[in-house]
């Protein structure tokens, strides 16, 4: 198949998800993968690559180029995406589609395949009109979302409970609505000693229990509220340390906490590391975390983060996620549940789990095993694969 990709964040800039790993195992399949991206932080021109994010395979990337100017940046760039899109349909160059975004080029794509047959295969990650704070931001997109849920010729969710929300969005809306998991490459995140090289390096000591969270740093993330209770913490595990390798909206706000509270060596706030380490930064974890406050974005979503940690066999203190909580048995996934909101419960439970060497090792066997059987890579590649071929025999909706 000839597949195009369109997101409008930058593929080569952007720290390895599914975005870029769906399309680098597709094109290792012997398919035929184009990207089309937009860069609203850098790169406004055009420009034309081959990129591999994962090492598996290579695909081409092209930029949307735009003016780079405040608001009109935006305009632009649904513009000239319009002129590139247009110009690989009338070539021929594409069988279908697969959609990740709205705001620039999402509904366009939607409209612009219709007008030549292309079937698009939309996938839903987030509550997109909720992450926006800027209501200038936040309208569009809402509007944008109902008339992708209902115009797209295939809907793919990441979990059941994402179901009632597209159909919902799209008034009414139940046909061809998909759910694919999250997947994990389990040969690259996998169990593995911690390097006491590496360990030394950043500051971990052979006695010390590391409480590792991975990931963007969102302002409901609940990292404040732990490390606000940093001593709390080591009153239940007195060789305890807190790790967080990742950045984004909160990094300001840890850092002043770490400053404040003379937290410096015992929470190490690493900002994002190159992919190929993040494998080396998990081994360091006795325990892994995920403290979500539990909202309108974060309800209905399964962070890959947990199946990273899973895969590396570590045990997982997670936020009460309802759908996560239906797929991962508490205990028996090695994954067990303490709500944020809580925050004192929370730290204790990270505390008392830390100290426990019993009850980690068995957490993280549990955790392994569970999710080799129902979350590896192959597993949902392969199923993305057959939705995309559905997709191009069903052809676009009439």
């Amino acid at each position: 198949m000839k597949i195009l990709v369109v997101h409008e964040v930058s593929y080569r800039k952007k720290v390895v998800y599914e975005y870029q790993d769906f399309a680098e195992r597709l094109a290792s399949m012997g398919h035929t993968v184009n990207v089309i991206d937009y860069d609203a932080d850098g790169d406004f021109e055009y420009k034309s690559f081959r990129c591999s994010k994962t090492g598996l395979a290579e695909v081409t990337v092209e930029n949307t180029p735009y003016l780079n100017l405040p608001f009109v940046k935006y305009a632009s760039g649904r513009l000239n995406y319009l002129k590139l899109l247009e110009q690989k349909l009338e070539r021929k160059e594409v069988d279908v589609v697969f959609l990740y975004s709205i705001f620039i080029n999402g509904t366009n794509t939607i409209r612009l395949c219709r007008k030549y047959g292309v079937p698009v295969v939309y996938r839903v990650l987030d509550v997109y009109h909720k992450i926006r704070q800027n209501p200038l931001m936040a309208v569009p997109l809402y509007f944008g979302e109902r008339f992708t849920y209902k115009n797209a010729d295939t809907i793919s969710v990441t979990n059941e409970k994402m179901i009632p929300y597209v159909t919902k969005m799209a008034g009414g809306r139940t046909k061809n609505i998909t759910v694919l998991h999250h997947g994990v490459d389990t040969d690259f995140f996998k169990p593995m000693p911690r390097d006491p090289e590496f360990a030394k390096k950043h500051g971990i000591l052979p006695e010390d229990k590391v409480a590792l969270f991975l990931g963007t740093t969102y302002s409901f993330s609940g990292l404040d509220a732990v490390i606000e209770r940093f001593q709390r913490l080591r009153e239940r595990c007195p060789n305890a340390k807190i790790v967080v390798v990742g950045g984004g909206e909160q990094d300001a706000r840890l850092k002043q906490l770490v400053e404040t509270q003379g937290l410096s060596g015992s929470v190490i706030l690493t900002g994002f590391r190159p992919y190929d380490e993040v494998p080396r930064w998990i081994s360091l974890a006795d325990l892994t975390f995920n403290s979500f406050y539990i909202n309108d974005i974060t309800r209905d979503i399964i962070p890959i983060k947990m199946l990273q940690y899973m895969a590396c066999g570590k045990p997982v203190v997670c936020a009460p996620i309802p759908d996560v909580m239906r797929l991962f048995p508490s205990g028996e996934s090695g994954m067990i549940y303490q709500s944020i909101e809580d925050a004192d419960a929370f730290v204790d439970l990270l505390g008392n789990t830390l100290r426990d060497d019993v009850e980690l090792q068995k957490l993280g066997t549990n955790a392994l095993s569970f999710i080799t059987r129902n979350f590896a890579m192959t597993q949902q590649i392969s199923r993305l694969e057959s939705q995309l071929k559905e997709a191009v025999a069903q052809g676009t909706r009439s």
